[in-house]
């Protein structure tokens, strides 16, 4: 989806985008909002009808992106960046670089989002009451016929709208938020993220069961467009249900791994009192390698010395050049023994630089993981993934 995503907008630093089906969505609301309106505001025009229903497909996509706005700005709290927030067919969704690492991330990430909806709910109640004259909010809010005034319908449409998002988003059922919220629960109770996904997995799957059923009902009612709608959101809800009981036993897998497991205790390294010539030598020459960390006398990363820089020396007639001049004077990259295969697999810099030190908390370095070993790691953990060649 997010591929295909078009640009709308970009808020706090976050992309905002449209799927395709987005626009499917934005004309069917459109087209049927119209309808209504003109039911309900019969002494109006056909073209304030539809420009109603142009505000108020706005209004609710609008709303939309303040619900993932919540999830996004709290995941941001924990250190959680948002890749995105794309509307589509069925609603919005916020992107996040990863999941939850703690029962109260999940907790308050899940929570966050039907804040989010009773804010935009309340901005719309509150514009509403401020536009009462003769009809009343309630009346405007369910569109009965006989309203009167076209921006207190809008209004009121709008403030339905949020409670109904609120009241679905926050069904027990996973991936909507309250299951997320069931997820936190039943893994802070168990300890175990894994037991806890697949409660929630469960409780979603047998919800879009019987939103399944439902919809077969509103179908075989004569309600072609409910019953449709309601049988997509069942396919949805049951599909990323199954998908995150399966990521979930994934991503346990993956966190079973860590650098101290993978790294190779012995690297090439070069300690920082060496010469350029001792480095080509005891390093470069023997073991073939673009890089090599240099490590004081305490065993303390002091950096990575290129391979190229010491040659560069060499070559220029410098053998006796100290390597700890040639060294980048930057913070070295690295990471802690307990990183796990999941965080190995996102870091860049490992791709980047085909290995990484490993160092403690003291800033000893223990050993160097190689993005060969963590391909190789995760082709031992999960089935159809290919081992690393050449």
């Amino acid at each position: 989806m997010a591929s295909r995503s078009v640009k709308l907008a970009q808020l706090f630093g976050i992309r905002i985008g449209a799927d395709p089906s987005w626009f499917l969505a934005l004309f069917l609301i459109i087209l049927l909002l119209g309808d209504r309106f003109g039911a309900v505001l019969p002494d109006e025009s056909s073209s304030t009808h539809y420009v109603l229903a142009v505000a108020a497909a706005l209004l609710f996509f609008g709303s939309l992106v303040i619900h993932e706005l919540g999830h996004a700005l709290a995941a941001r709290a924990f250190g959680i960046q948002t890749l995105g927030i794309d509307l589509w067919l069925l609603g919005g969704v916020a992107r996040l670089s990863r999941d939850a690492r703690s029962p109260k991330e999940e907790l308050v990430v899940a929570i966050a989002g039907p804040l989010g909806t009773v804010l935009a709910g309340a901005i719309c109640v509150g514009v509403g009451v401020a536009l009462q004259d003769g009809t009343t909010l309630v009346d405007a809010a369910l569109l009965r016929e006989g309203a009167d005034d076209p921006l207190l319908a809008l209004f009121g449409w709008a403030a339905t709208v949020n409670v109904v998002l609120l009241a679905f988003n926050l069904i027990p059922a996973f991936p909507l938020d309250g299951g997320r919220i069931a997820r936190a629960i039943a893994w802070k109770a168990t300890g175990d993220r894994r037991r806890g996904t697949v409660v929630a997995g469960w409780l979603g799957r047998v919800f879009a069961v019987l939103l399944a059923v439902y919809g077969l009902v509103v179908l075989m009612g004569g309600d072609a467009i409910g019953g449709i709608w309601f049988l997509l959101i069942a396919w949805f809800i049951g599909g990323a249900a199954r998908a995150a009981v399966v990521t979930s036993e994934i991503s346990e897998q993956l966190h079973a791994v860590t650098a101290a497991e993978l790294m190779e205790t012995q690297p090439a390294w070069v300690p920082t009192t060496a010469t350029a010539i001792e480095a080509e030598e005891e390093a470069f020459a023997p073991f073939g390698v673009p890089w090599a960390a240099l490590v004081d006398g305490e065993g303390q990363l002091r950096g990575l010395l290129p391979a190229e820089r010491v040659r560069e020396e060499l070559n220029a007639g410098r053998p006796g050049t100290p390597v700890i001049e040639l060294a980048p004077d930057v913070e070295p990259p690295r990471v802690s023994p307990e990183a796990t295969l999941e965080e190995l697999l996102a870091d860049a810099r490992l791709r980047e630089l085909g290995a990484l030190p490993v160092v403690d908390a003291t800033g000893v370095m223990r050993g160097q993981v190689s993005f060969r070993r963590v391909r190789d790691a995760l082709a031992e953990a999960l089935p159809g993934v290919e081992p690393a060649r050449g």
